[in-house]
């Protein structure tokens, strides 16, 4: 949940190893909605009030993963006319973290489609290739981590007591050039009741959950704030609450109001 909009799908050595090693329950196909609000707002860019909603899906279909999420903000500034924006992502992964296609949309004045793919050679070696707004090669090293692949890990850390989680994570997100260090901080599990209105859903009776925040960093800067920081409650199977989006001078508070969980796919042995 990556959670800008392609932030809230990263909530993921050698190679990428396969998701079935890295969380003890598999992963829930589900469909969310998040009401979004403003949260603390300090400082003269600040807005003088905010709303909005998220829309998530995520498939674990056999042996691929497929994201998307819609994200609307109405925001008024202090200042002038009150501002509306919104964000497309889309993504595909396969189970064996080789394959990573994404697409973004985002409107205004600096609104653009990108589009494109990564794929990891037989060393692990990572080659993303654009293809929208304009092609572009990059090449990362093979310890980059797809968003799929962060979640998993995270999930994995939180069940072995692990309190920080550093990864590089490329999910597309921005201009889809832009690899970041992740700083996880892990915080111990819970099992009292959600406060979220849709998390008494049956299927999230009885699970662990853990708080869990986010800084991501450029790689290439290694001091100073981070981009943006990304606070929620991470169930073991995959589902986010108490979404928390931090952007400096203010906050988005999401609460999560309806989930689904579909049938499973019957996958081919």
């Amino acid at each position: 949940m990556r959670l800008t909009a392609s932030l809230l799908l990263t909530v993921l050595a050698c190679g990428a190893p396969a998701l079935a090693a890295e969380a003890r329950i598999p992963l829930a196909s589900h469909r969310a909605l998040y009401d979004l609000r403003l949260g603390e707002a300090t400082g003269g860019k600040a807005p003088a009030n905010a709303e909005g909603m998220i829309a998530y899906q995520f498939s674990s279909d056999c042996d691929f993963y497929a994201q998307s999420l819609r994200q609307v903000v109405a925001m008024q500034p202090q200042e002038g006319n009150p501002q509306l924006s919104e964000s497309r992502v889309s993504t595909y992964e396969d189970g064996r973290g080789q394959d990573f296609r994404f697409t973004t949309n985002e409107s205004g004045a600096r609104g653009e489609e990108v589009e494109g793919r990564a794929q990891r050679a037989s060393d692990g070696a990572l080659a993303i290739a654009l293809s929208s707004p304009r092609p572009q090669k990059i090449n990362a090293d093979s310890a980059v981590l797809f968003p799929t692949q962060h979640v998993a890990k995270l999930i994995d850390a939180a069940e072995k007591g692990q309190k920080i989680l550093l990864a590089r994570v490329f999910d597309g997100s921005a201009d889809g050039r832009k690899i970041f260090d992740v700083t996880a901080i892990i915080g111990p599990a819970r099992t009292t009741p959600d406060a979220d209105s849709a998390a008494k859903a049956e299927k999230l009776r009885g699970l662990r959950r853990w708080p869990v925040s986010l800084a991501y960093f450029p790689e290439d800067r290694h001091d100073g704030a981070p981009d943006y920081v990304l606070n929620y409650d991470l169930y073991e199977n995959g589902v986010s609450t108490h979404l928390r989006l931090d952007y400096g001078d203010y906050s988005l508070v999401g609460e999560l109001t309806r989930i689904e969980f579909p049938t499973p796919t019957r996958c081919r042995k």
